[in-house]
C-alpha cells in the first residue's frame, strides 16, 4: 500500500511518475557471483589455479537476446575474467535455474587470453555491449585491452548466429581513434535491412567525443566528429552506490527508430555526462559527406533534469518509445518522439527505481517481440570500492518486461499530439532535403572537426 500511495503523490505532482522496479519490470535472473560452464571440471581447477578464473573479479555488463540465448558481456576490467562472451539459455520449467553458469560464446577458447607472443587476432579480449541485427548476426566491438593492458587493436567481431562463425573481422585504424589515445567504444548498435543483409551498417560511439560508422558492405569505416558528442562539464560527477565518481565521458548511448519510407531511419544518440538528447538522420551518417559539411543536420532534442544523466539506450519500433539507463538514479527512463518531438521532464518519465534492485543499470535492450530487458551490476562499486562489495549479496540481476505493460500509464503510452510542432529540416516527419554526395573521401579516413558553434 505504502508503494502505491507513494506512486499516486508522485504522479499527481508531475508527469513524470516513479515506479518501483518490482511494479513494472520482473527479475528472471540473479546471481551473487558469475560461473562459467568450462568444456569440464579439469579445465576449471587449472583455470583456477593459473589465475585465469578470480571469481569474484568477474561482473556482467551488456546483454543482448536472440531466439532462446541471452547473451552476456565481462569485460576484462580486472584480472581472471574467464570469457568475454557468453551466453545463458532462457529456458522454463521445473529445469529453470535463475542462476545459471554462463557459456562461453562461441566457444571457450576463443575466449582465452592469448599466451605470451601469441597473436591476438583471433581471440575474443574485451567487449561490453554487444548487438544483434535483423539477420541473425551478432556485432561485437572488441577494445583488445585487458586488466589495463593493451594486447591488441580494437576489433569488430561479427557472428552468424545460426552456425557460430565469425563472418567478419575488420581492425578499428588508428585513424579511425582520436589522436590522443583516449578512444573507447562502450558498444555499438548494428542498421541492418532484413531485404538485403549485406546492406548493413554498424554505428560505434566513442566515449572520446566520435562516431565510427562502418559500412558492411564495402568493408570500411569513416570517423565523424561533432560538438553534439561531447560530454557536459556540468554532469560529470555520479553518486551510486554510495561511490562517487567523476566521468568524463562523451558519445555513449545510441538507438534508432523504425525505417522511414525512404529507407533511412533517425538515430538518437547522448553522451553519458550529460542530460540532452540529440538525432540524426542516418541517411547522413551512412553518405559520403564529411561531418563538416553537415554539421546542421543534427539536432538538438531537449533535456532531462539535472542528476539525470543516462547511458546505454534502446528503442522499441512497435511504440517509438526509447529507453535509457538512468545510470545515477538507479532507474530506467522513457521517452516517446512519436508523441512530443522535444524530450523534457513533462515529455518523459521514469520507470522503474530502486537504489537496491536496480543499483548501475549497465545495460538495457528491446528485442524483437517488443521485450525490454534490463541488467543492472552494481559496476561502481566492483570497481573502485571493492570494500564495500559484498561477494554474498545478490549484486547482478536480469529483468524483463513487455514493453506495453512497461509504458502503460506513462507519456511514453498515451497518444497526444506533439506539444510543438516539429521544427528543423530534419525531424522525421519533414521531407528530408537531398544529400549531396562528394568522391568518397570521409570513408576510411578521419573527418576534420565540425565547425565551431556560434
Amino acid at each position: 500500500m505504502a508503494r502505491i500511495a507513494l506512486a499516486i503523490l508522485i504522479l499527481g505532482c508531475c508527469t513524470c511518475a516513479v515506479w518501483s522496479v518490482n511494479d513494472r519490470l520482473r527479475e528472471v535472473f540473479s546471481w551473487k557471483q558469475l560461473d562459467f560452464a568450462f568444456p569440464d571440471q579439469k579445465t576449471r581447477q587449472a583455470a583456477i589455479a593459473s589465475g585465469e578464473y578470480v571469481q569474484e573479479n568477474n561482473l556482467p555488463l551488456g546483454l543482448e537476446v536472440w531466439r532462446d540465448k541471452l547473451f552476456i558481456t565481462v569485460p576484462r576490467w580486472k584480472a581472471g575474467v574467464a570469457s568475454t562472451l557468453n551466453y545463458v539459455s532462457l529456458g522454463s520449467g521445473s529445469n529453470y535455474n535463475r542462476s545459471p553458469r554462463l557459456v562461453p560464446y562461441p566457444n571457450y577458447q576463443i575466449n582465452r587470453l592469448p599466451a605470451a607472443g601469441q597473436s591476438t587476432t583471433n581471440h575474443l579480449i574485451n567487449t561490453y555491449r554487444i548487438s544483434v541485427d535483423t539477420c541473425d548476426r551478432l556485432w561485437m566491438i572488441d577494445m583488445g585491452i585487458s586488466n589495463g593492458t593493451k594486447l591488441g587493436q580494437p576489433q569488430l567481431f561479427i557472428f552468424d548466429l545460426n552456425t557460430d562463425r565469425i563472418v567478419r573481422q575488420f581492425i578499428i585504424a588508428q585513424d579511425l581513434m582520436r589522436v590522443d589515445g583516449n578512444t573507447w567504444f562502450p558498444g555499438l548498435l548494428a542498421d541492418t535491412d532484413s531485404d538485403s543483409c549485406n546492406r548493413a551498417f554498424a554505428y560505434l560511439p566513442d566515449l572520446g567525443g566520435g562516431l565510427v560508422v562502418y559500412d558492411y558492405q564495402r568493408n570500411t569505416a569513416k570517423r565523424i566528429e561533432h560538438h553534439y558528442f561531447y560530454f557536459d562539464p556540468l554532469a560529470t560527477v555520479f553518486h551510486i552506490g554510495g561511490v562517487r565518481v567523476e566521468w568524463p565521458d562523451g558519445l555513449f548511448g545510441v538507438s534508432m527508430s523504425e525505417r522511414h519510407r525512404n529507407g533511412f531511419r533517425t538515430l538518437y544518440f547522448q553522451a553519458m555526462s550529460s542530460t540532452r538528447m540529440f538525432s540524426v538522420d542516418t541517411s547522413v551518417l551512412q553518405s559520403n559527406t564529411s561531418g563538416r559539411n553537415t554539421f546542421e543536420e543534427y539536432r538538438h532534442l531537449g533535456h532531462r533534469g539535472a542528476g539525470m544523466q543516462a547511458g546505454p539506450m534502446t528503442s522499441d519500433e512497435a511504440s517509438g518509445t526509447v529507453f535509457y539507463a538512468l545510470v545515477n538514479q538507479d532507474a530506467v527512463g522513457c521517452w516517446n518522439p512519436k508523441q512530443y518531438d522535444h524530450l523534457s521532464s513533462e515529455t518523459s518519465a521514469v520507470l522503474a527505481q530502486d537504489s537496491e534492485t536496480l543499483e548501475f543499470p549497465g545495460d538495457i535492450k528491446v528485442d524483437k517481440d517488443s521485450n525490454l530487458w534490463v541488467l543492472s551490476d552494481r559496476m561502481p562499486r566492483h570497481r573502485f570500492d571493492v570494500n564495500n562489495f559484498d561477494v554474498e549479496d545478490i549484486n547482478y540481476r536480469v529483468f524483463r518486461a513487455p514493453v506495453a505493460d512497461v509504458i502503460r500509464g506513462t507519456v511514453c503510452e498515451s497518444p497526444r499530439t506533439l506539444t510543438r510542432p516539429p521544427t528543423g529540416p530534419n525531424h522525421p516527419s519533414r521531407p528530408r532535403p537531398t544529400t549531396t554526395s562528394t568522391s568518397g573521401s570521409a570513408w576510411n579516413t578521419p573527418s576534420s572537426r565540425a565547425k565551431d558553434f556560434d
